[in-house]
């Protein structure tokens, strides 16, 4: 605490900090806003959300292990964690089912519901973002709760041009190698662009020798977490066709990857299992393998001032875990490794129409449908096969009163079907013959129909004052997990159990924004209120499952419940060279019905960043920077029942980079120093703290991008 203290005291002082500019129309990024005409915006013209735009070049400056992990130095938005390559985003205390993530127009699907599911995206391939907070699943869909992330199509090529990009990336902590190349053209404004991602790296370093476990202490030998190796490789191709009447594309990816657990994370960890094998990038048992395909149509006719989209989407994504099997069943011991299997076939459609009846009205309206199928294996049940059909219609409405005063609002109708047939395990006797049949997951057969709705105002107050306010009710149906999950789930160290008569999950949310803008100093303050009559969340138990080495038992059961916080920004620019940026954010949450915090909340943070630009006019230094930042982190005492609590901790961090001229092209490079201190800590949102495992020590990162 003293340490964080001093550092925000001498960052006030100096009146130094980041780049990052807070314009009050919410429009944001690390860097600095960039505005193009061909980006292909899904925000509403006026804007009266809480919204965030980042940049490529933001992204590379402030690239983390994953993708989620480069957003986590925008307020209101973490992630949960397993090791270092899996990571699930959190938005004001709201995540999984809650928080959608689009890329290129369709919502990514990929079995969200679990922690340890990573998102399944090339963190490279990834050229523009907009975040949004607050109520928007309207616009969005019932589970953008929390949020939306979207990412955006990248810009198009200039007409009758070739080039690209090489890029090269090393971190020091698990000794990752990567490299990402992209190739684009365009002909008479026909264009492609593809691009094709490499990552190995070896098992993460912690700033320790042991660990306890269930009073426990047990050795983390050279201070590598063993078998949290892993490998990662996407391709992508996008070709594309851009005229007067609008544009079209066609995007086709495939993501893989393969990744071990903690040996630990499967069963009770054991001091044998630990021992230094002297192969930190061998992945053993457990491990898991993600492969997601992903085919997406974009179509954009333009009839003068009016839009009509049109996005389809298919993804395949598989999931499977292999583990040696733990007799988790009520059956001899199974043949094979194959613990978990999960195939989900996902189809998308949306249409969006854009008009404006009158010069200062924008209506957006548009229809939603997807339809799902999951289908399990493997000799573990967690989860049954099931089908899901949904879909949505809504309008939407932006008003410009005058030049200093818009109003928002808009409604939503969704329908849903569920099926799933019952589940049954096999039971034996010791002798392996067979004694009957055990039911596992009931019958499903249920049917949703709903209607929410929104309103908002965006309102200049004075030159350099604007207020924004969003309310609006929100509907969920329950996800499949929380209907019919009955077994182990691994590398979460639990047994979760579903409960099929959960209602569906009803929200009102209220979020307000008041925004400073004056000369060199940006601020803002945006609080927030959600009131759940039903939320649905999964609930530590006293009990531990019959099933042998399964750990806790976890119950989805549902409450009212209420989320409140804030996010704060001060920007300063002090000179043209010196920037200082604090932001606070903090979520407080209650169970309404046990009066006791809800499980997996996000603590109260400080960050203060300082970046240095010095007035070099040699072409080769003229975009070089440094920055500094620190990041405190207080402890969360409040927490669930049978939830452990986690001390506050702070962590410092360094940053350069610079752009350099080479003939018509530039060769970008970017170092990052994390945890500079190599500080031993527990993140409360990480899966491994059931385990009392620290987070990944010291880190150096280093990227070094080529213009072709």
């Amino acid at each position: 605490m003293r340490q964080w203290s001093w550092f925000i005291l001498v960052a006030v002082l100096l009146s130094a900090g980041a780049r990052a500019q807070i314009s009050p129309d919410t429009t944001y990024s690390l860097e600095g806003v960039e505005v193009r005409t061909d980006r292909k915006s899904t925000v509403p013209a006026g804007n009266t959300l809480d919204f965030i735009y980042l940049s490529k070049s933001a992204l590379l400056k402030n690239q983390g292990n994953t993708f989620i992990n480069t957003l986590e130095k925008l307020p209101g938005i973490s992630s949960i964690n397993t090791g270092v390559g899996i990571s699930k985003p959190v938005i004001r205390g709201l995540s999984l089912n809650r928080v959608i993530v689009n890329e290129y127009g369709i919502k990514q699907e990929g079995q969200q519901w679990g922690v340890d599911h990573g998102l399944e995206i090339d963190q490279f391939n990834v050229d523009q973002v907009e975040v949004l907070k607050g109520p928007v699943s309207l616009l969005y869909g019932a589970d953008g709760i929390g949020g939306v992330i979207n990412i955006l199509p990248p810009l198009i090529p200039e007409k009758n041009t070739f080039g690209g990009e090489a890029l090269v990336n090393y971190k020091s902590n698990n000794d990752l190698f990567g490299a990402s190349l992209r190739l684009q053209q365009n002909t008479n404004d026909f264009y492609t662009i593809v691009r094709a991602t490499w990552q190995d790296y070896a098992s993460y370093r912690v700033p320790t020798d042991e660990f306890t476990y269930n009073s426990y202490q047990l050795p983390i030998y050279n201070r590598r977490l063993k078998n949290t190796a892993g490998r990662e490789h996407s391709i992508s191709v996008l070709n594309g066709i851009r005229r007067d009447w609008g544009h079209s594309n066609l995007y086709i990816s495939n993501y893989n990857q393969h990744a071990g657990f903690f040996t630990g994370a499967f069963g009770v960890p054991r001091a044998y299992q630990l021992a230094d094998d002297g192969k930190p990038r061998s992945i053993g048992l457990p491990y898991q393998t993600i492969n997601h395909l992903k085919i997406v149509s974009n179509t954009h006719f333009h009839f003068h001032r009016n839009i009509l989209e049109v996005d389809l989407g298919y993804q395949h994504n598989r999931r499977q875990e292999l583990s040696l099997p733990h007799a988790h069943g009520n059956g001899p011991a199974p043949e094979g490794n194959l613990a978990l299997q999960l195939d989900l076939h996902t189809l998308t459609g949306n249409v969006r129409y854009k008009f404006h009846p009158l010069e200062a009205w924008e209506v957006i309206t548009g229809v939603s449908l997807q339809h799902q199928e999951n289908i399990r294996d493997g000799y573990e049940f967690l989860i049954p096969g099931y089908k899901v059909t949904q879909g949505g219609v809504y309008v939407f409405s932006e008003y410009k009163i005058t030049d200093r005063f818009l109003v928002s609002g808009g409604a939503r109708a969704d329908a849903a079907d569920q099926r799933a047939d019952r589940s049954y395990v096999r039971l034996y006797n010791d002798d392996g013959a067979l004694t009957g049949v055990q039911q596992r997951s009931p019958q499903i057969l249920r049917q949703y129909v709903n209607g929410s709705g929104s309103l908002g105002i965006a309102w200049t107050l004075a030159d350099a004052w604007k207020l924004k306010t969003n309310a609006g009710s929100a509907y969920r149906i329950p996800a499949m997990v929380e209907l019919t999950a009955n077994g182990v789930h691994h590398g979460t160290f639990r047994h979760e159990m579903g409960d099929s008569s959960l209602r569906a999950e009803r929200g009102y949310m209220l979020d307000a924004g008041l925004y400073f803008r004056k000369g060199r100093v940006k601020a803002d303050v945006t609080p927030y209120l959600n009131y759940f009559t039903n939320y649905i969340y999964l609930r530590p138990s006293a009990k531990f499952s019959s099933l042998p080495e399964a750990g806790q038992v976890y119950l989805y059961t549902q409450a009212q419940a209420l989320f409140t916080g804030f996010e704060s920004n001060i920007d300063i620019e002090v000179t043209s060279l010196l920037n200082n940026r604090l932001s606070f954010e903090y979520v407080w949450n209650r169970n309404l019905d046990t009066r006791v915090p809800l499980p997996f909340t996000p603590p109260f943070s400080v960050l203060n960043e300082i970046e240095y630009k010095p007035a070099f006019f040699r072409p080769w230094l003229r975009e070089l920077f440094f920055a500094l930042s620190g990041q405190y982190f207080a402890a969360q005492r409040r927490v669930d029942v049978n939830e452990p609590e986690t001390d506050g901790y702070f962590l410092l961090h360094f940053s350069a980079g610079n752009t350099f001229p080479a003939g018509k092209r530039k060769i970008s490079l970017f170092a990052q120093v994390r945890n500079i201190t190599n500080t031993r800590y527990l993140n409360n949102m990480s899966r491994y703290r059931i385990l009392n495992l620290p987070e990944q020590g010291i880190n150096t990162q280093i990227i070094l991008r080529y213009e072709l």
